[in-house]
């Protein structure tokens, strides 16, 4: 190669890079959502900014409506000292219930209601120290007659 390709190429591959640099950051950024907790999401969000919240469905404030499916219903923080409240339209989750923990993504609006887009209950996990499954051993299997 003689000494003028080098520099265009070199210039070549820089310009494809920064392209390739700046649709992954730009794609990123468009699915870019913050996770925010129930009081830093009061102070610092901003009405129709796009989050997701974590908490508690609050006991008593589940409301369903006829119109379009909707659910209103509140979540508190584990500290239960701060409430947001919720509504929804779509299909709500099985396990869905008062005490249950969700992640809701969605928008503030004027109001201080928060509009979820998204709602995913989280499962209630079951954990069992091994001395709690039983004391006896598996039963052994017996031979199989000839």
């Amino acid at each position: 190669m003689d000494g003028t390709r080098l520099p265009k190429i070199l210039i070549g591959v820089a310009l494809v890079a920064s392209a390739l640099g700046y649709l992954i950051y730009s794609a990123s950024r468009a699915n870019l959502v913050y996770y925010y907790e129930i009081d830093e999401a009061r102070a610092a969000v901003l009405p129709d900014q796009q989050v997701r919240l974590a908490g508690d469905v609050v006991a008593g404030t589940i409301r369903k409506t006829q119109e379009h499916s909707r659910i209103e219903f509140a979540i508190e923080d584990p500290t239960r000292r701060h409430r947001v409240p919720v509504t929804y339209a779509g299909a709500v989750p099985d396990i869905f219930k008062p005490g249950i923990q969700v992640v809701v993504e969605g928008r503030f609006d004027r109001g201080g209601t928060f509009a979820a887009d998204r709602l995913t209950a989280k499962c209630p996990s079951k954990y069992q120290e091994a001395g709690e499954l039983g004391s006896s051993p598996a039963p052994r299997a017996k031979p199989a007659a000839s």
